[in-house]
C-alpha cells in the first residue's frame, strides 16, 4: 500500500468518524453573515472567477471573502491573490500540514462554501475541519454535512449561486 492511498485511506476514516459524531441538532449562532469562506477547485477559478458575483450578491466587501483553491494535480499553479493548497497538505487522519491552510480552516467565517466536486476527498476534509458557523455546497448524498445543500444541474455556479442567495434571504441572513 502506497504512502498516498494510506492517506486517503485514513482520510475517509476521519471523514466516517466525523459524520457519526456529527450532531444533526445543530444550532446556529449566524444572525447576518459578513465573512464567507470559499473552497473551489483551482480549475473552476481560472476558467471563470464568480468571487465578484458571489460577494455583491451577499453584499460584502471584497476582503470579506476568502478563498481556498485546491489543485488535485498539486501543481502551484495558483494566482497570488488566493490561497492554495493540495494533497500535500495533509498528513494521516486528514491532518493538516500546511500552516495557511490551518489558518484557513480555524477562520471564524458565518458560512463556508464548497465548490468542490463532491468526489473529491480532501475539500471534505476542509469541510469538516472547518471552525464555520454554517457550511454550504452541492447536494449529493455522501455530502451530508453541509448545512445548506443546493440541487442544480451539472456544475452551473451561477444557478448554485442565485439558489444560495435565495435561500440566506428566505433565512434573513443577508441583507
Amino acid at each position: 500500500m502506497g504512502i498516498l492511498n494510506l492517506k486517503n485511506t485514513t482520510a475517509n476514516k476521519f471523514i466516517k468518524n466525523e459524520l457519526k459524531a456529527d450532531s444533526s441538532d445543530k444550532e446556529f449562532e449566524v444572525k447576518i453573515i459578513k465573512r464567507v469562506g470559499v473552497l473551489a477547485e483551482l480549475s473552476l477559478i481560472q476558467t471563470y472567477d464568480f468571487t465578484k458575483r458571489l460577494s455583491k450578491g451577499l453584499n460584502l466587501e471584497p476582503e470579506d471573502l476568502k478563498v481556498c483553491l485546491f489543485d488535485q494535480a498539486g501543481k502551484d499553479t495558483a494566482p497570488e491573490f488566493y490561497q492554495y493548497c493540495s494533497e500535500k497538505d495533509f498528513g494521516l487522519f486528514g491532518k493538516i500540514k500546511s500552516e495557511a491552510l490551518n489558518k484557513f480552516v480555524s477562520r471564524d467565517f458565518d458560512l463556508l462554501v464548497n465548490y468542490c466536486d463532491p468526489k473529491l476527498l480532501f475539500p471534505k476534509v476542509i469541510m469538516l475541519r472547518s471552525a464555520a458557523k454554517m457550511r454550504a455546497g452541492f447536494e449529493n448524498e455522501v455530502n451530508f454535512f453541509n448545512d445548506i445543500a443546493i440541487n442544480v444541474p451539472g456544475n452551473d455556479i451561477d444557478g448554485f449561486n442565485r439558489e444560495l442567495i435565495k435561500y440566506l434571504q428566505i433565512l434573513k441572513l443577508i441583507k
